[in-house]
């Protein structure tokens, strides 16, 4: 048993063994198969590739020669037209020298049906055309076909016969234009991997029409005949090829040219009966698979070399471990040693006393002084490129005053190498003698940390000064800013009790009351913004926006002001593809109102202000760049104010300036608010020229789509765009497309007039106008006048950066259907051409603002206030509007009164906060804590002084419906109540 047992254990090994032999022959195996079948895929796959991307490139030439078929035939067309109303032959030869450097022709010919002609200069002769074209002269037929005159290389002439007559007594039946074939191939650029494909285009029966082959070929007037003399194969072979063209299939082939392998591909195009038809060569086809291929076999050898790596690297592991094992006890000392040094901030050297070599350098002297052990060893004296300018003294003459057991400490000031930074130590050198020979023990203690410490408390001290100074210059500032405004305030009262007879004096007074308080709000916001901002208050809300609503909003905002000053306003946008965003829309809006607010107020009447919004990709995954110009002529500003503009409580000293009012606060807040959001803004300005601010934000759009860009209706129809400034007509174009529409623009009212009659002319008309109302020759309504004029009644849209008030109702009378506003985005040029085809009713005024009616007569409200003013100005209000009003003094009274009272005698509450005996937020939980769920459900509103976001979130988590804000702003509250009263 034991014996059998013992060779048992004998064949286990051999087994083992064999196994892993045929199991390594395997794998060796499998990876040969594979890389074998890998590289077959490649093959395939890339002559499949090769082959459609030559076809593709062909194809497209295809399309280029198409296009300028069509548009020498369009040519030709309308020079027929001319020709046959032209007052003179010098008119003519003007007129044909002009169309020849406009269209870029070489030739241009009279031509009779019998193939005689006759050119401009007088010239006559005989072109000899591949074609029998004098029945298709005859016929009417336009002619595209070679031709080829004495003297002269082979052309391509295209003819029209629309035209017919007399010149210089030379009777012609039709005019013709000629192009070198050289000119055809530059112009369609065929040419692929590198210019190294040659192309030709020819007819089914193998006659070239283009013929761009190899040098060493000559010129080939037929293909068939180049095969027949360059290639083997049978004439049946070149039968089916004919065929093949003459059935018009499309497909791709090997060829041996001139015992070199040849890809041919061929395609039927789309003029005449041409074949369009391209040879490259196998080698160049092929040089990426072998590119491919070697790639492969680089990265077999080298998973073979790693394999090869982590065999050996195992056998010597293992030699090792017994090696490891021996060194373990000095591993250990060595590592509780190193690691003790690593956690002090002392670094330790000894140095031999006559050498100065270093026999001892502590681990951690890298991190603590940025310098190596090896640098040390090397050259002590790099320890003194450490100090500063004022402490190069000699290290060496300084160590040899120690003697043996006596020791001197110093501190000095030191460049860390590496990071840079200024580092202070503490310096013991110290004496020894160690077998003998003396020694010195240099221990450098880092006192960075104590340093900084006492150089923070020496700051903190400084800025504690400074924030005193702050605080004066800040109540100097706001003393005569917000007495400003009172002073006013104060002042007109006084006058208008005064005058209290003289209604018209009392109106002026008013008024001027109402907008120093509006401004004393103003500054007082700005205050309160710029608090919060620094103590980091401030939170961003994002929220879906549209920055159409926030331009167009932006522009109805501040009209009343443009207009005031008498200033010209520009809005326009550029390839905003992505309107729709995540911002916060407040802040956005201040930021935007801050800078429009700052150029209508340094631009004097007459001026001109621009808002230019523009997307570029962003940087960012799922946000897009916007930038934002806000740009005037006003009076500039100072490089020395450029510099401290974005400061708080900053504004230029000058004499235009200083009878402007504000904070100097409100650029502060637009730079803090774009950082929070992730942007940068810069400015441009000069003195007397004006001002320009740059505002860029990186915003996440959104990425649902509202609803399908493409109009049905509109699909695949053409449009005209008719503006001066190309960035407008490049960006409406673009907008057009995504509309599913083909566009063209012009910058000329004239030209477009012209366009508009030639598409009539021709059948392919134009299904929308947009013109902008002030173009420099001919302004939109009379550009409009004179399309209708045409008997077009396609929809006409004005665009325009203007108030359109004025001239509605000319413009209606001149033909147009709708008007569009600048700054234009895709959503407005979509529900304009909506309007004006008639799918969507246009907006009205009445849709603005929601309207006042008498439903609020009779209605119940309980006003929660404690000051008697406030309450009375509420009450005023609210009885204006027909409103029954009861009041409260205080939170404890507001819930007495819903308590006792019954279901329906009162239908909301307008809640101050801030109030004795019980606040608002307190009220509101205890009217919804009431037992009567008709009574604990009443609306409550929040109506305070306290208008930072925080309150407005406070005041909805007790229970609160809304939120108004102090002062009251009538608009604001008609429109709440209304919303909660329905």
């Amino acid at each position: 048993m034991d014996i059998k047992n013992h060779n048992m254990n004998k064949e286990k090994p051999i087994m083992r063994k064999r196994f892993r032999i045929i199991a390594f022959l395997a794998f060796f195996f499998g990876i040969v198969m594979a890389v074998s079948q890998y590289f077959e895929f490649v093959s395939k796959t890339v002559y499949e590739e090769s082959v459609s991307h030559l076809t593709e490139v062909f194809h497209q030439s295809d399309n280029m020669l198409g296009e300028l078929t069509h548009k020498n035939l369009m040519y030709l067309h309308m020079w027929s037209e001319y020709l046959q109303d032209a007052p003179s032959e010098s008119k003519i030869r003007d007129y044909i020298d002009k169309a020849q450097k406009d269209a870029g022709f070489l030739y241009f010919y009279f031509l009779s049906a019998d193939g005689n002609y006759k050119m401009t200069t007088g010239e006559t002769g005989y072109l000899g055309l591949q074609e029998n074209t004098e029945d298709e002269i005859q016929k009417g037929n336009d002619i595209i076909t070679n031709a080829a005159v004495p003297g002269k290389s082979q052309m391509l002439v295209f003819a029209s016969p629309k035209a017919h007559g007399s010149y210089q007594g030379f009777k012609y039946d039709a005019i013709a234009i000629a192009y070198e074939n050289a000119d055809i191939v530059n112009v369609l650029d065929i040419s692929a991997f590198n210019g190294k494909a040659k192309s030709y285009v020819l007819h089914p029966d193998g006659r070239v029409v283009i013929d761009h082959s190899l040098e060493s070929w000559g010129n080939v007037y037929n293909f068939f005949g180049m095969l027949r003399e360059h290639t083997d194969i049978s004439e049946k072979e070149i039968l089916e090829i004919s065929k093949k063209f003459k059935e018009g299939h499309t497909g791709a082939m090997l060829l041996n040219l001139d015992g070199k392998d040849y890809y041919l591909v061929y395609e039927k195009s789309d003029i005449q009966d041409w074949v369009f038809l391209g040879l490259v060569q196998a080698d160049i086809v092929n040089a990426s698979m072998n590119t491919l291929q070697l790639s492969t076999m680089l990265l077999v050898g080298a998973v073979v070399l790693c394999i090869t790596a982590i065999l050996i690297g195992f056998i010597l592991r293992k030699n090792s471990v017994r090696l490891k094992k021996k060194d373990t006890e000095i591993l250990y000392r060595d590592e509780m040693f190193q690691k003790l040094s690593m956690n002090v901030d002392d670094v330790f050297l000894m140095l031999d006393a006559k050498t100065y070599q270093a026999d001892y350098v502590s681990p951690n002297v890298e991190k603590l002084l940025g310098i190596t052990i090896e640098q040390i060893r090397e050259d002590i004296c790099v320890l003194g490129e450490l100090h500063s300018e004022d402490m190069k003294d000699s290290k060496k003459d300084y160590l040899k005053e120690i003697r043996v057991h006596e020791q001197q400490e110093w501190d000095f000031e030191c460049v860390h190498q590496k990071t840079g930074e200024r580092r202070w130590f503490h310096s013991v050198a110290m004496g020894s003698e160690v077998n003998g020979n003396k020694k010195y023990i240099l221990v450098m203690s880092d006192r960075t940390a104590d340093k900084k410490m006492n150089q923070a408390l020496s700051d903190a001290v400084h800025a504690a000064e400074n924030a005193n100074q702050a605080k004066s210059t800040f109540l100097s500032n706001m003393s005569h800013d917000i007495r400003t405004p009172m002073n006013a305030i104060i002042g007109f009262t006084t006058l208008a009790v005064s005058n209290i007879d003289n209604k018209k004096r009392v109106r002026d007074y008013l008024g001027k009351i109402l907008s120093s308080s509006n401004h004393l709000l103003s500054l007082i916001n700005d205050i309160l913004d710029m608090s919060r901002i620094e103590s980091g208050k401030i939170h961003l809300e994002e929220t879906e926006v549209s920055l159409s609503d926030v331009l167009h909003d932006l522009k109805t905002i501040i009209s009343g002001q443009i207009h005031a000053k008498q200033l010209e306003l520009y809005m326009d946008a550029m390839d905003v593809m992505n309107e729709d965003v995540y911002c916060d829309k407040t802040r956005l809006n201040q930021i935007l109102l801050n800078l429009l607010s700052n150029a209508i107020k340094f631009t004097p009447a007459g001026g001109m202000i621009s808002v230019r919004l523009k997307q570029y990709p962003g940087t960012q995954r799922e946000r897009q760049l916007y930038e934002i110009r806000v740009k005037d002529n006003g009076i500039g500003m100072s490089e020395d104010f450029v510099q401290k503009l974005f400061s708080p409580f900053e504004r230029e000293r000058s004499s235009t300036v200083s009878r402007t009012q504000g904070t100097g606060l409100g650029m502060a807040i637009t730079k803090n608010i774009v950082d929070m959001m992730g942007g940068n803004i810069e400015i441009q300005t000069e003195q007397g020229k004006g001002t320009e601010f740059i505002v860029r934000l990186p915003l996440r759009t959104q990425s649902k789509q509202h609803r399908v860009e493409k109009i049905a209706a509109l699909e695949g129809l053409k449009a005209l765009v008719i503006d001066d400034d190309f960035n407008t007509c490049d960006s409406v174009t673009k907008m057009l497309a995504k509309v599913g529409m083909r566009s063209e623009w012009t910058l000329s009212g004239k030209e477009a007039v012209l366009r508009a009659r030639q598409s009539i002319e021709l059948g392919d008309a134009f299904h929308a106008y947009i013109i902008d109302w002030r173009l420099p020759d001919m302004n939109g309504i009379e550009v409009t006048r004179q399309i209708r004029s045409l008997g077009d009644d396609t929809p006409i849209i004005i665009l325009t950066a203007y108030d359109w008030s004025e001239i509605e109702a000319e413009a209606r009378a001149a033909g147009v259907n709708a008007f569009c506003a600048k700054p234009i985005f895709m959503s407005d040029i979509r529900d304009t051409l909506m309007t004006a085809i008639g799918q969507k009713q246009d907006r009205t005024d009445d849709d603005i603002l929601p309207a006042v009616s008498l439903d609020f007569r009779g209605r119940s409200i309980l006003l929660v206030e404690d000051n008697e003013l406030n309450s009375e100005i509420a009450m005023a209000i609210l009885n204006e509007y027909g409103f029954q009003v009861d009041t409260a003094e205080n939170g404890a009274e507001a819930v007495e009164k819903i308590r006792n009272s019954a279901p329906g005698d009162y239908e909301l509450v307008l809640m101050d906060i801030q109030m004795p005996v019980m606040n608002g937020y307190e009220a509101a939980k205890q009217i919804r804590a009431l037992g009567d769920p008709a009574l604990a459900e009443i609306t409550i509103l929040a109506m305070t002084a306290n208008a930072f976001d925080e309150d407005r979130k406070k005041a909805l988590e007790c229970g609160m419906d809304g939120f108004l804000s102090k002062p009251i702003v009538i608009e604001e509250l008609i429109h709440t109540l209304q919303t909660n009263l329905k």
